[in-house]
């Protein structure tokens, strides 16, 4: 483990038909859907456990009783946690503070962004030992792939509009509002529709012609 005294959280729902990838149901089919979240979030764990950077929790949603997240835990070492909070942002703010009272360092990612590479990652989590409290990976979408945390800052998970294009424009706003630095690695993608799925599948299909 590189970075003891960091952790990765990792936001994931249950893979249960028609509850996931819900924007995508209606072009690509609820099997299709369910069989993508899988996917992404094996993909994820799988990189994570392989670079080992530091400790690891799966944040499950409703609960970590899934089989599917059993699995998870056995095959990747994992830790497992719930999501608590009525919102997503309260979910990562629980979340993050919860990972702060044992690590230094917090990162919290999702399933959804299958470019986000363990490089960007390494990055965030050397970004926060060195010289800033708060670090975004954004996303092409207006929203971010990654947040970074040295402390929690409840500007920053209350009253945003979660989903829409201007949630990383209102986090800055708020950060700046309150004299809090920050940093902004490259910007990523996310897998929010028809078109980003199709540019996954390119993805995978030029890394195995690799």
């Amino acid at each position: 483990m590189q970075y003891p005294d960091a952790m990765i959280l990792v936001y994931a729902k249950a893979p249960v038909a028609g509850q996931v990838n819900t924007r995508l149901i209606p072009d690509i089919g609820v099997e299709t859907a369910t069989a993508l979240h899988t996917e992404l979030l094996e993909r994820r764990l799988q990189q994570l456990a392989e670079a080992a950077l530091c400790h690891i929790t799966l944040m499950c949603a409703p609960d970590t009783t899934h089989d599917f997240f059993q699995q998870c835990r056995q095959r990747y070492g994992v830790a497992l946690a719930p999501q608590v909070g009525d919102d997503l942002g309260r979910r990562m703010q629980q979340g993050a503070t919860r990972a702060l009272e044992t690590c230094e360092h917090c990162i919290i990612v999702g399933t959804d962004a299958p470019a986000l590479g363990m490089d960007a990652i390494e990055q965030a989590i050397v970004a926060l030992q060195q010289d800033t409290d708060v670090v975004f990976v954004p996303a092409e979408d207006g929203g971010y792939v990654l947040i970074g945390l040295n402390r929690v800052y409840d500007c920053l998970f209350e009253n945003i509009p979660w989903g829409t294009d201007s949630v990383l424009q209102q986090s800055r706003q708020r950060l700046a509002e309150n004299a809090i630095g920050f940093r902004e690695l490259a910007c990523s993608w996310d897998i929010d529709r028809p078109a980003d799925y199709q540019r996954y599948l390119r993805m995978k299909a030029a890394g195995k012609r690799q």
